[in-house]
């Protein structure tokens, strides 16, 4: 028991954007899951809301940046989306064997 200490996960910004959402792309093929989609947000910002790919959890690129919460998360489930599709997080399929033994 730890005597009720709650340990608080690291903040983390980019740019004056504090993290505030994201979710790792996991595939058969890309196992290690290095690639991260994370939704940032600075009040101050002309455009508060930004949607980045990340890599390594501090090479943030790609950045689609908007005015609402739910236009980030529509760019972010787009991307997840995306990156799901893509040969290089899906193993090719196994050969199929052309026996004909009827």
């Amino acid at each position: 028991m730890n005597g009720g200490l709650i340990v608080e996960e690291e903040k983390r910004s980019n740019g004056g954007y504090e993290i505030i959402e994201g979710c790792t792309v996991v595939s058969e093929a890309n196992y290690t899951g290095d690639t991260e989609l994370v939704i940032g947000h600075n009040p101050k910002a002309p455009n508060p809301y930004v949607c980045w790919y990340c890599k390594g959890g501090d090479n943030y690129f790609w950045g689609y940046y908007c005015n609402e919460l739910s236009a980030a998360r529509e760019k972010l489930n787009e991307r997840y989306q995306t990156e799901s599709r893509m040969p290089y997080n899906n193993p090719p399929a196994p050969k199929q064997r052309n026996d004909d033994n009827r």
